[in-house]
């Protein structure tokens, strides 16, 4: 796109109709419009002086008259309206013309617009320009293709709350907080040499640990705005080989996912309808998140992976890490699974930091061991949900599974209609990746020591949450959102 460009789109429906709008903008797009476009009142006088044309026409501006490009070969009854910058949607000169909505008609207009100098418009590219203005971020950019597609008045509504910009004010302060605690750390690194501390390890870790709480807490009140309105969306989340793809099957009453006690069996989503009390949920088995895997795997000889090929398993684990992630992402609530036979619960803790929605803990296996471990883990992680030992073999506990999805939705922890922001799949990613940095952030601090670590990922946090309102967002990211785009917004 070249932003120094005058661009021309139909911005309203495809289709015949009683009006079509045919948007300009750009810096000629006054002086285009005064060579194609003639008021029924003729040129007259603004402010007592003789006008020049629409040039000194004020801003919101509205004149009937008749649209006429030399190259459409036609003159057509329009509406002028005029939104001068920098008071439009792309803070530049804007002229839009509304004329009938007449198929044959409209195509040759647009064509007569582009010979007095207009070029046609990328998708997206207003919103596009908008953004790149300041005039909207980027999460309040996408809203603008919510707003387009939303099958109802929930729908609607939600969209509305992103494009008002709830999301964008919630995150705000949650990067300033970052930010302190990183200017923190990186000072005391510079004054290390001094055998000066500015801050103590505790102190650190204390802050940090509050900004994650605040993020996850943002994260578990936002509403999905894929899924407003519709089924909720339910991933199974936990590290490899917990049983989860035992749990998917047990609760679907079908063999669908393929069971193995080789970690790492479940690569792909696996997703399958699921009815529980009147409810539709749609239910995800995914790959295990194993956070050390993904940081250390690399290291890992391939033959304790159980891979013919190191790099390409590090590739596929990867992948399959990505796109658990994603799922993740996109969900209204997550079904937790939790070994009731692991050694140790330490491995967890980065995965309760990642979930930032509402979710069930299934304590699994407990055929094989007593849940009392687990639950005195997740006490005391202060982990606000429900708990329910269950057994896939025996199907022990898989009823008061069900009823606590249930009372998950019903009562209210899944709750569309809350008082948090809408996000999207991208937003609910970005806040779970700063809220796993922060998770390891944490981690390195409260050992002391290891100010680097800590800076590492406050740095990677606060890069994640820069991209919810395009901050730090890269040109791939750009270019994946405004694609989506129909010509015209």
């Amino acid at each position: 796109m070249n932003l120094a460009d005058t661009i021309v789109a139909v911005s309203s429906p495809a289709g015949a109709g009683e009006r079509a709008i045919l948007r300009l903008s750009g810096a000629r797009a006054i002086e285009i419009a005064d060579r194609v476009f003639t008021p029924a009142c003729g040129r007259g006088l603004v402010n007592g002086a003789a006008s020049r044309g629409l040039v000194d026409q004020p801003t919101y501006t509205a004149l009937a008259g008749h649209l006429a490009p030399a190259g459409a070969g036609m003159a057509v009854p329009a509406t002028l309206y005029l939104m001068k910058a920098p008071r439009s949607y792309t803070r530049e000169d804007v002229a839009e013309f509304h004329v009938g909505a007449w198929p044959a008609a409209v195509p040759p207009l647009v064509a007569g617009l582009v010979e007095a100098g207009a070029r046609p418009a990328e998708p997206g590219e207003f919103t596009f320009r908008a953004f790149v203005a300041g005039r909207l971020d980027l999460a309040q950019a996408e809203a603008v293709m919510g707003v387009v597609d939303a099958s109802g008045e929930a729908a609607l509504r939600a969209a509305g709350d992103l494009l008002a910009g709830h999301l964008s004010r919630e995150c705000s302060p949650l990067i300033d907080a970052v930010r302190d605690v990183l200017a923190l750390v990186e000072a005391d690194l510079d004054f290390s040499d001094q055998d000066i501390e500015l801050a103590a390890p505790q102190e650190v870790a204390a802050r940090i640990d509050e900004v994650r709480c605040t993020l996850v807490d943002l994260g578990r009140r936002s509403r999905g705005l894929e899924t407003f309105g519709g089924e909720v969306r339910l991933v199974l989340a936990g590290l490899p080989n917990v049983g989860k793809s035992s749990l998917f099957n047990s609760l679907l009453e079908a063999d669908r996912a393929i069971i193995s006690p080789v970690p790492g069996t479940t690569r792909d989503e696996l997703r399958s309808a699921l009815h529980i009390g009147g409810l539709e949920f749609v239910l995800s088995d995914v790959a295990g998140l194993d956070e050390l895997a993904s940081r250390e795997g690399a290291a890992t000889p391939a033959c304790r992976r159980g891979l013919p090929n190191g790099a390409e398993g590090d590739d596929l684990a990867s992948k399959a890490r990505a796109k658990a992630l994603e799922a993740i992402g996109r969900a209204d609530l997550v079904l937790l699974a939790l070994d009731a036979t692991a050694a140790s619960y330490d491995r967890m803790e980065e995965i309760l930091g990642l979930v930032a929605v509402p979710m069930v803990v299934a304590i699994t296996k407990c055929d094989l061991a007593p849940p009392d471990r687990a639950t005195a883990h997740l006490a005391a992680r202060g982990v606000a949900a429900d708990v329910v030992a269950t057994s896939a073999v025996t199907g022990y506990g898989l009823d008061d599974l069900r009823a606590a999805l249930v009372r998950a939705v019903e009562g209210g922890a899944v709750d569309r209609e809350s008082a948090g922001p809408v996000v999207t799949a991208r937003h609910r990613s970005a806040l779970e990746r700063a809220a796993a940095a922060l998770a390891r952030a944490h981690r390195v601090a409260r050992r002391g020591g290891a100010g680097e670590l800590a800076a590492l990922e406050l740095r990677e946090a606060l890069e994640a949450l820069g991209t919810v309102a395009g901050r730090k967002a890269d040109g791939d990211v750009l270019d994946a959102i405004f694609s989506k785009f129909c010509i015209g917004k």
